[in-house]
C-alpha cells in the first residue's frame, strides 16, 4: 500500500513537467523565422506606348529593350503567405529615332536622344512562397510608386528659353512569378518572370512677366509688365515584360 502511495506521489510530481515541455517547444517554434532576401537581374522587354516613336502620340516613350535589377525582402507567415517589399532599378535606352525628335516643339537644337529611361520603383504587396522539398515556387502582386528620369519629361522654360529636365512620378505595379532550386539550407537559385507597369507624369507651372503695350488718353504708347503663368503636363506609360535569374537567401 505504501509503495502504491509513493508511486502515486511520483506521478503527480511529474505531471507539471509535461505541459512545461510543450510550452518550451511552442516557444522554440515561435523563434523560427521565415524570411527571404532576394536579388534578381533581368532583361526588360518593352511593350505598348513605352516603345512607340510617334511624335503625334503624346505617350510615346521612344524606349528600347534594356535591363533591370531587383532587391526584395519577403516576410512570410505560417502558411507561406506574407508581405514583400521591393526596390527595382530599370534602365531602357532610347531609340536612335529620338536623336531627331525635339520634345519641346520649338526651334531650339534640343533633342530627346541619345539617352535612356532611368526608373526607380518602390513597391510592396502580398507574396506566396512555398518549398516543395528542394523546389521553390513564388508569386507576388506589388503596388507602389515610380520615379522616372528621362528626356521625355523635359520642358521649355518660357522665361529663360532653356530646356528644364524633370523627374516624373506615378503609380506602379508588378505581377511576378518564379521557380527555384534549393542548393543549400540558406540559398536558392531561381528564374523569374514579371510584368511591370507604371504611369509617370509631371505638371509644372512657370511664372514670368511680359511687356504689354498700352495707349494713354493722349494717344501715347507705353509698356507695362504683366504677370503670366503657364502650365505644362507630360504623361507617359511604362510597360515591360521582364525575364531574369536570381538568388534567394533564406533566414
Amino acid at each position: 500500500m505504501k509503495k502504491a502511495y509513493l508511486l502515486f506521489l511520483i506521478c503527480m510530481m511529474m505531471l507539471p513537467a509535461f505541459p512545461q515541455s510543450d510550452t518550451l517547444s511552442q516557444k522554440k517554434s515561435k523563434k523560427v523565422r521565415n524570411m527571404n532576401l532576394e536579388f534578381t537581374l533581368g532583361y526588360s522587354i518593352i511593350f505598348g506606348d513605352y516603345g512607340k516613336f510617334d511624335k503625334n502620340n503624346s505617350k510615346s516613350g521612344y524606349a528600347t529593350n534594356g535591363w533591370l535589377a531587383q532587391l526584395t525582402f519577403d516576410w512570410l507567415g505560417k502558411r507561406d503567405f506574407g508581405l514583400a517589399f521591393q526596390y527595382t532599378y530599370q534602365r531602357n535606352p532610347l531609340l536612335d529615332t529620338a536623336n531627331k525628335v525635339n520634345p519641346v516643339n520649338t526651334d531650339t537644337n534640343y533633342r530627346l536622344g541619345p539617352g535612356a529611361w532611368s526608373n526607380n520603383y518602390f513597391m510592396a504587396g502580398p507574396v506566396y512562397h512555398h518549398y516543395f522539398k528542394k523546389v521553390s515556387l513564388d508569386f507576388k502582386i506589388l503596388l507602389g510608386v515610380l520615379l522616372a528620369s528621362s528626356s521625355n519629361f523635359s520642358m521649355l522654360d518660357p522665361t529663360t528659353k532653356q530646356t528644364v529636365n524633370n523627374t516624373a512620378a506615378g503609380f506602379a505595379y508588378q505581377f511576378s512569378g518564379g521557380i527555384g532550386y534549393r542548393i543549400s539550407s540558406h540559398f536558392t537559385f531561381k528564374v523569374n518572370a514579371s510584368y511591370l507597369g507604371a504611369s509617370p507624369s509631371i505638371t509644372k507651372q512657370f511664372h514670368y512677366t511680359i511687356k504689354v503695350e498700352k495707349i494713354d488718353p493722349d494717344g501715347n504708347i507705353y509698356y507695362v509688365d504683366e504677370f503670366q503663368t503657364s502650365e505644362s503636363t507630360i504623361k507617359k506609360l511604362v510597360s515591360t515584360l521582364n525575364i531574369g535569374i536570381g538568388v534567394i537567401y533564406k533566414f
